[in-house]
């Protein structure tokens, strides 16, 4: 409370000096805050005309300030509050991480000539892996900021964004944010802007201070459109997300309403999922929730249902009243996942909550496939794909700190080809369990990614020697401005699965950026590596490398292997092997008790006995055990 927490800080002077100067802000608007959000009545979100509706997302490069640009129309709204960073990053993996994973919506009142306008602002992901989600939000959207950074300039993302937004036909109004930075380059950014996308009029801004915000709301109120919406029509609208809440006992889902309006208790049906439910509450996102008597075309809000399995709830599902002949509302199609990896209970015990968990979070992020798969040494569990190897990272995050579940996860692979010499047919295959045998196959084939860079001319060659040893193939390359270039390589996408984007920093101190896209498949030569531990094949260790690398691959995964394997009593064999050809070995070297330490004299023989007898012994041992992999071990490679 504002009481004890006060109490706190009278206190100790040394707490208050090191409070951010945000909680400050909190504490000081605390009583305002309370009274401004009470003010709004449940009707006053309800009775815009859709000629005074604006729909909008944000878009730019990771980092590039689209969260706190956020921050600062929320606040400088009707009903706005000025509280902690991040406002619509609702998830602890954004907020530990300082990156936006899920599209987030809040509503928006603002006076413009003494008229009221209700702007919907969508604020999107800017990594690569989540431009589905940017898809999604530009999908729902009438116009779209494209942010840049005054210090960095256009980006890789930046582009990319900019051609999504243009596919989809929106406005597109340019924004240069952190011009209060003293290394800010406004004359560039503007050239770079004009040149790369014929912006001729920008709007420079500092979503720290809140400088010029006023305009670029300007800006937003007379280039962006009103929807395109029918009031009068039936009800119908659109899914864009959904969450469990499990205090309510109901399903939270985001609707954008296209055509009629929807209110409380109203019995609305879902075409895909063919499934009826009754609207226990509804309103809109201040980001807070703030209900209201019914939601009108053009809005963006939530409606809360009561729904057994969350499964049914399917994102794109097109929603109207029960008995309402309507058709399904086109929606962005599912992207294709680009990496996969098997995903495994650390217990046997928790299979079913792991399941649970998976089908839940897997509702809210429809960019996941899933299907079962099973291990001789992890057990039961699923293949997932993903769309990034960071998509792979935030998954595994928010599946830890939302439903509490540890996995283990197996190493990223792509999906492969296989033509075979018989009738042509083509093979698809993402694990080295499912790989055809080699004398089946008349030609392999590998998925290759369009990596575009962005890239200071004093870090050139080092960019270009990398993706060389990427096995890249140069497309193009451009001088942007004086001292920067754009080139764009096919890379083979396995190669980008490890570090890539981080070795991009590397070598060019933090400067050049990249973007990917799917790019077709190119040809290869592959081989299966497998792994064996006492002559006994260990499947979830088994590798799909290229055959010219097979020996090197071989030597190092031994290597690894045996620097992870618990010492035994007996030896431990770690080889590689391609068919009955071993490739490369090691040993772990076995746990030895001296059995000679009680001997006080005698005869040498004597000593000679017992360390034949050990030695035999440990033989027999070695016959018949079976070597256990630890679970690290899998989590580790």
């Amino acid at each position: 409370t504002k009481g004890g927490l006060m109490n706190q800080c009278r206190q100790s002077k040394r707490f208050l000096r090191r409070l951010p100067r945000y909680v400050h802000q909190t504490l000081s608007s605390f009583s305002s805050f309370s009274s401004s959000s009470d003010s709004l009545h449940p009707d006053s979100f309800s009775s815009f005309d859709p000629a005074h509706i604006r729909n909008f997302s944000i878009i730019a490069h990771v980092d590039h300030g689209k969260s706190t640009l956020a921050d600062r129309l929320i606040e400088g709204s009707a009903g706005g509050v000025t509280s902690l960073p991040q406002q619509l990053d609702n998830l602890q993996v954004e907020r530990e991480r300082g990156i936006t994973v899920k599209a987030q919506s809040a509503a928006l009142r603002y006076t413009h000539h003494g008229e009221q306008y209700m702007l919907n602002l969508i604020d999107t992901p800017g990594h690569a892996d989540f431009l589905h989600e940017v898809g999604r939000s530009l999908f729902l959207s009438d116009g779209a900021i494209l942010l840049v950074d005054a210090t960095q300039g256009i980006q890789a993302q930046t582009v990319s964004n900019f051609y999504a937004a243009f596919e989809r036909d929106v406005s597109i109004i340019g924004a240069i944010n952190k011009i209060d930075l003293p290394k800010a380059d406004l004359v560039s950014c503007r050239e770079e802007m004009r040149r790369m996308f014929d912006l001729d009029y920008v709007t420079c801004v500092s979503s720290k201070t809140g400088e010029n915000v006023d305009q670029l709301i300007s800006q937003i109120v007379k280039h962006v459109p009103p929807p395109a919406v029918d009031r009068a029509g039936e009800f119908v609208g659109v899914l864009h997300d959904c969450v469990y809440l499990p205090e309510r006992g109901s399903v939270l889902v985001t609707v954008f309403i296209r055509q009629g309006s929807v209110a409380a208790r109203d019995t609305v049906y879902m075409l895909q999922a063919d499934r009826s439910y009754t609207v226990r509450d509804m309103g809109v996102f201040l980001p807070s929730l703030h209900p209201t008597t019914s939601l009108s075309a053009g809005q963006m809000g939530y409606i809360l249902l009561k729904v057994k399995d969350v499964r049914d709830i399917m994102i794109g599902d097109t929603i109207c009243l029960k008995g309402s002949a309507v058709k399904p509302l086109q929606f962005i199609p599912q992207p294709r996942p680009s990496i996969f990896s098997g995903v495994f209970p650390d217990e046997e015990s928790d299979f079913g909550s792991l399941k649970e968990a998976l089908e839940k979070l897997a509702r809210s992020d429809t960019s996941i496939t899933i299907r079962s798969a099973s291990n001789p040494t992890l057990g039961k569990g699923w293949t997932l794909g993903f769309l990034g190897t960071l998509h792979r990272e935030v998954f595994a995050q928010r599946l830890h700190q939302e439903f509490g579940e540890s996995v283990v996860m197996t190493r990223p692979s792509t999906t492969y080809r296989a033509i075979l010499h018989k009738n042509n047919a083509v093979v698809e295959f993402n694990d080295a369990l499912n790989m055809p045998e080699p004398w089946l196959v008349a030609l392999w084939e590998e998925p290759i990614v369009e990596v575009t860079l962005i890239v200071p001319r004093e870090h050139l060659p080092g960019i270009i020697s990398y993706c060389m040893e990427c096995r890249g193939e140069q497309k193009e390359i451009a001088s942007m401005t004086e001292g920067r270039f754009i080139m764009k390589y096919h890379i083979p996408l396995v190669e980008t699965t490890s570090n890539f984007n981080s070795n991009i920093k590397r070598l060019s101190s933090g400067y050049a950026s990249c973007d990917f896209e799917d790019a077709g498949y190119w040809e290869t030569d592959l081989t299966r590596v497998d792994v064996l531990v006492n002559g006994q094949q260990v499947d979830g260790l088994s590798r799909i490398v290229r055959t010219s690398c097979v020996r090197d691959v071989s030597r190092d995964l031994v290597k690894q292997i045996t620097a992870l394997l618990p010492r035994q009593l007996y030896k431990i064999i770690v080889q590689c092997a391609v068919g009955a050809k071993i490739q490369a070995r090691a040993e772990v070297k076995p746990l030895r008790k001296d059995v000679t330490k009680d001997l006080y004299g005698g005869d040498i023989t004597r000593a000679m006995k017992l360390l034949k007898r050990q030695s035999e012994g440990k033989k027999k041992l070695q016959a018949s055990a079976s070597v256990k992999i630890p679970k690290d071990v899998f989590r580790i490679l």
